[in-house]
């Protein structure tokens, strides 16, 4: 694949769950009406945890020399693979989570947070102890880790 179009998708990669979600959330609320909040979550964890987890981790398992290196990290890293992996796992739990109810859902958000709160302080020693301030270690994906958690975490609450 051409190496332009790859660092592109990586640079979009943070915006598409966000894009997704406003969408899909603005969707449902013109063609069925319903329960707005109910919506916004539901396409929330759809977005934000399911299609972003499938696109962050197929970009790790597969694309993994241009990721490490927007994250500024060596090229050569197994641990690609495995970061890889536990994206597919979380995307696939916000994939589902709509089929099998709040506590399902809840628990979708409480793996999905742990993973990116945890990169989030990953990437914060990072900047700290290695003056790493690569777009995919400092940029937008640094503020999806810690705010799109909290956000979910919060709007749970506040719909169920």
């Amino acid at each position: 694949m051409n190496d332009r179009i790859v660092r592109l998708a990586i640079a979009v990669v943070p915006f598409v769950g966000i894009v997704g979600t406003l969408v899909a959330t603005l969707v449902d609320a013109l063609i069925r009406g319903g329960d707005l909040g109910r919506d916004l979550l539901e396409n929330s964890v759809l977005w934000m945890i399911g299609v972003q987890g499938w696109m962050t981790g197929c970009g790790h398992m597969f694309f993994g020399e241009p990721v490490a290196e927007s994250i500024g990290w060596p090229e050569k890293t197994p641990w690609q693979w495995e970061v890889g992996l536990a994206s597919l796992a979380t995307g696939l739990l916000g994939v589902m989570a709509s089929g099998f109810g709040d506590e399902f859902t809840l628990a979708t958000i409480i793996a999905f947070s742990v993973f990116y709160l945890g990169a989030a302080v990953g990437r914060l020693r990072e900047m700290v102890t290695e003056r790493n301030f690569a777009p995919g270690n400092a940029g937008p994906i640094f503020f999806f880790d810690v705010i799109v958690p909290v956000y979910l975490i919060v709007l749970y609450n506040v719909v169920v």
